[in-house]
């Protein structure tokens, strides 16, 4: 499958970097590369980091620079162990095309009248940080730097998001989205230059002709077809009036996308739903597929809106399950907005404590399709969640916007017949919604559980855009 790695680590090699001059003391260079390697079993919960050995002159830093690009790590993590002069690891990392994080750490967390002379000669890199540091930003090089002592869980922490942040940008700039149809004519938040896409942060467009996945979809093998239908009656509550030609027309479609995304090499797609009924080549809407497939980890985006597909495929990758959404109406009472789109939604973020119904859409009077989609309708579960939004800026550059909230505790209502549910942001309602637009937000967003907005800040600073926390 080619969504999105949901569960992986981040893949990091870590430069640890000493004096050369203290081979003179042969039982100091052990000594640091057992603290290399202790370090990196404080990151394994999220990241696989590999540590070759220490590094104290230019040829060995060249060595394991090349060494790490070649297995394609994600960032390079670069500790100074002890003092090491910057000149030798400059020339590398001004080569190198990974991000470059510069661990501030060390062994010793406090200074009192028992330290003896040897504990400060295994903890002094800092002053190695600041010639480093002093020389990438005099050479223009971008990096990022943390500073804290290796075991505070709140470095760690900060550790992790720039090893989610490169690991979402890498997989970011390999994204394939497809596009069924064109986006909405009109709707222009979301509009797009797909060579900007590509340019910026590396995401490219693929166009799905609807007559090829029309044919794909005529062939679909009945076998599979039906064992679709049969996990989809197992696991979802259907309305009795939905027969087996509608169910059956909305399976073959999820087919043929799964198969053309997978075949293609694309993560997630958007479609217009005018388009499709337009062209006339399609016999449903692929409601159901949507659904279906953001549980696989594909994203998605309604009414033909890459972007937003583009910024569930980064929380998939973050978060491991994301959805797309749309702010419909204000909740003045409870602080919340109540959130849903036309029948497009993550089936296994439902709230496990109730029904998940397949239904016939009721909005078939704006569709025009042959035959009537089948959707997936229930309320998600409460939980912390962080809602992104992919769009761009007057100058032409892409932007990101992130905020945090809460998923409420919020019933299904059977009368709205589509997935739906309440997000009520971290603060006042009102202040949010005026600085969300102030900010350029669009009307799509992405959404999953979980508290990422640190993490998508540091996503848009390795990308090179803008971020905007509402």
């Amino acid at each position: 499958m080619n969504a999105m790695n949901m569960t992986g680590k981040a893949k990091i090699g870590l430069l640890g970097l000493m004096l050369e001059l203290y081979d003179a003391w042969p039982e100091l260079k052990p000594a640091m590369a057992e603290f290399a390697r202790a370090l990196g079993d404080t990151l394994s919960a999220f990241a696989e980091v590999e540590f070759p050995g220490v590094c104290n002159t230019r040829e060995q830093v060249e060595r394991t620079l090349a060494a790490f690009e070649a297995a394609g790590k994600d960032l390079l993590l670069v500790v100074l162990l002890t003092y090491a002069p910057s000149h030798i690891a400059l020339p590398a990392l001004l080569r190198t095309r990974l991000p470059i994080l510069i661990y501030n750490t060390q062994q010793l967390y406090t200074v009192g009248p028992d330290t003896r002379s040897i504990d400060t000669t295994h903890n002094h890199g800092m002053h190695g940080v600041q010639d480093l540091a002093n020389v990438l930003l005099r050479a223009g090089r971008d990096f990022y730097l943390v500073t804290g002592h290796y075991r505070d869980a709140r470095v760690i922490e900060e550790v992790r998001q720039w090893c989610d942040a490169a690991r979402a940008v890498k997989q970011m700039r390999q994204l394939r989205i497809g596009l069924l149809g064109y986006a909405m004519e009109g709707m222009g938040d979301f509009g797009l230059d797909e060579t900007a896409f590509l340019a910026q942060i590396g995401v490219e467009v693929r166009h799905i002709a609807m007559k090829d996945l029309a044919a794909r979809a005529a062939t679909a093998p009945a076998d599979a077809i039906a064992a679709s239908m049969a996990e989809d009656r197992a696991r979802f509550h259907f309305a009795s009036e939905i027969t087996d030609a509608e169910h059956a027309a909305s399976a073959r479609l999820e087919w043929a996308l799964r198969e053309t995304l997978r075949e293609r090499g694309m993560h997630g797609f958007a479609s217009h739903f005018l388009a499709i009924s337009e062209e006339g080549q399609l016999e449903t809407l692929p409601f159901l597929a949507a659904s279906k497939l953001l549980a696989e980890g594909y994203g998605f985006g309604g009414e033909g809106d890459v972007t937003s597909a583009a910024a569930v495929c980064m929380l998939q990758t973050l978060a491991g399950q994301a959805s797309f959404t749309e702010m419909f109406t204000m909740d003045f009472a409870h602080n919340a907005i109540l959130m849903m789109h036309m029948g497009e939604s993550n089936w296994r973020m439902a709230r496990p404590d109730a029904p998940i119904y397949a239904l016939r859409s009721t909005l078939g009077d704006i569709m025009h399709v042959p035959i009537a989609p089948v959707l997936l309708a229930f309320t998600l579960a409460p939980g912390d969640a962080t809602l992104v939004s992919l769009t761009t800026t007057s100058s032409g550059r892409l932007k990101l916007i992130v905020t945090e909230g809460q998923v409420l505790d919020f019933p299904y209502v059977p009368d709205l017949a589509r997935p739906h549910f309440k997000f009520a942001p971290n603060g006042d309602l009102c202040a949010f919604l005026t600085r969300f637009s102030q900010e350029g937000g669009s009307h799509h967003q992405a959404l999953a559980y979980g508290h990422w907005a640190d993490t998508v800040e540091k996503i848009a600073t390795l990308l090179g855009i803008p971020c905007a926390r509402v």
